[in-house]
């Protein structure tokens, strides 16, 4: 068995040393803004700009751990709509894996509870943040620059 710091800042001991950790993040859009967040200073990344979410925990579906890290960090709720993009990176710590879903807040108010600050930015501008590199894939998907563009879908 083997150990490697999360996301999260937790050291975690892995079974399958080299698989990557599962990590779910929201795209959540108000009107043509999206929602980003920033890091705690007590975290991994600290200052770094990020979608919101986390990792999965033993026993809980992707969904399911999104909705649970969007009460944790913002103190709201969401509903989680599907998968908008996957992505897979490898920091140096050990390999992710995201799960981007396209959700829609069902809280009119966010507080910073889990994270340093939030943000709604036009995907246009979402170059001018230092934003983790793992999510690189999700920016390039909300700016048309992926092989597999399509628009979130407005319908509830």
């Amino acid at each position: 068995m083997s150990a490697i710091l999360n996301p999260m800042g937790i050291l975690q001991k892995s079974e399958r040393p080299g698989m990557p950790l599962l990590v779910t993040a929201a795209v959540i859009f108000d009107k043509e803004n999206v929602l980003i967040t920033r890091r705690p200073k007590d975290k991994i990344h600290a200052g770094l700009w990020e979608f919101p979410g986390g990792k999965v925990d033993p026993g809980e579906s992707p969904e399911e751990a999104l909705c649970r890290e969007i009460r944790e960090e913002l103190d709201a709720e969401i509903r989680v709509k599907g998968i908008f993009e996957v992505a897979f990176y490898r920091y140096d710590w050990g390999p992710v894996l995201i799960l981007a879903y396209s959700c829609q807040l069902l809280t009119t108010d966010l507080c910073n509870v889990g994270v340093a600050d939030h943000r709604w930015v036009h995907p246009r501008e979402l170059t001018r943040f230092s934003i983790l590199p793992a999510d690189q894939p999700i920016i390039a998907r909300l700016n048309g620059q992926s092989d597999h563009f399509a628009p979130p879908s407005s319908e509830s």
